[in-house]
């Protein structure tokens, strides 16, 4: 799916939500706009630890859609509220709000990531080692998951003179398998 796309999809569902929101009463009001703003908190931090084969989505939605999204609703929030004029109403300020939650997802995901990476490097020395001991174990119709990411997950690949496991689109971390444990080093390519 393009990018601009999801965002149509993402904005559509934003309205939706927004008009059930409309619809119910009190505190419950609050509740389908701040589902969506953890759903996407949770999403963006999932993609900016593993993109998934999608990093246009990262890249147009969450680096350039989403900020300046947060700036112009934030902006058209502030001046009604201080100003009174011009006054867009409160959906900019909702959809700012939910925004920066995707926003706040990925800037958690950024910093996650770097331990992602670490993790799924000490995973692999140890299927490295494994390896090298003869395949001891590792059943390759189903290979070892990786560390990059709580829902699926990219699976190590190894084609017996290296391991190597994706970072991200068109980026992966290899092990070459034939220098000895104590001298092989990750690579990104």
């Amino acid at each position: 799916m393009p990018a601009a796309l999801l965002a149509a999809c993402l904005l559509a569902l934003f309205a939706a939500l927004d008009a059930l929101s409309g619809r119910l009463r009190g505190r419950l009001g609050a509740l389908p706009l701040s589902a969506l703003a953890l759903a996407l908190a949770f999403t963006g931090m999932e993609f900016a630890r593993y993109d998934r084969g999608h990093p246009d989505w990262l890249l147009w939605i969450g680096f350039v859609g989403a900020p300046v999204v947060v700036i112009f609703g934030g902006a058209a929030w502030g001046v009604r509220r201080w100003y009174g004029w011009p006054d867009l109403g409160p959906v900019p300020g909702r959809l700012a709000l939910v925004a920066a939650a995707l926003l706040l997802g990925i800037l958690v995901g950024s910093r996650v990531k770097e331990g992602d990476v670490e993790a799924s490097m000490r995973r692999g020395d140890e299927i490295a080692g494994r390896i090298r001991a003869g395949s001891a174990g590792i059943d390759w119709t189903r290979p070892p998951l990786t560390s990059m990411g709580w829902l699926s997950p990219p699976p190590f690949s190894s084609n017996g003179r290296e391991l190597s496991f994706p970072i991200g689109s068109g980026r992966w971390m290899t092990l070459d398998l034939s220098v000895p444990a104590k001298e092989a080093k990750w690579t990104l390519r």
